[in-house]
């Protein structure tokens, strides 16, 4: 025995389909996690001016901040030219993923060295955000590592 379809059931078919897959797109882009670099992006644009001043004083400093990796810590050394207190924060930036973020206020021992365990985070790419001032000065640097 042969099925017939006219057009009719046809076009019924069709739509029944198209609807269910419509109602699918619709359903998994809602399941989709967005993470955007920045959550407001407007006030970040206005302030970028500054953070290229910052990134500009650290150049003609001439002298960046070091990064060195033992079991389980970053050891960040803050340029020589400045033996005084420094204050500002580092933001350990995870590009792929907002939620392990971490922001720390910048603590250095007397040899301009600031300790940060990293035993907590989960392995792959960190961009660390330094912004601090020294003598009224303000500083940023962007160093990428990967754990």
């Amino acid at each position: 025995m042969k099925i017939k379809i006219n057009w009719g059931t046809g076009i019924l078919i069709f739509l029944v389909i198209f609807f269910i897959a419509i109602f699918s797109f619709v359903y998994f882009s809602f399941q989709l996690q967005i993470n955007l670099v920045e959550d407001d992006y407007y006030p970040k644009e206005i302030t970028y001016q500054k953070q290229i001043d910052k990134m500009h004083n650290l150049e003609v400093l001439g002298d960046k901040i070091s990064i060195r990796k033992e079991e389980g810590i970053l050891i960040l050394t803050f340029p020589e030219a400045h033996k005084s207190k420094f204050e500002g924060k580092i933001h350990i930036y995870r590009p792929s993923d907002a939620g392990m973020d971490k922001v720390l206020e910048i603590v250095t021992d007397q040899n301009n060295r600031q300790f940060i365990p990293v035993d907590q985070l989960i392995n792959g790419k960190y961009i660390l955000k330094i912004d601090w001032a020294c003598e009224g000065t303000g500083y940023y640097q962007e160093i990428v590592f990967i754990k």
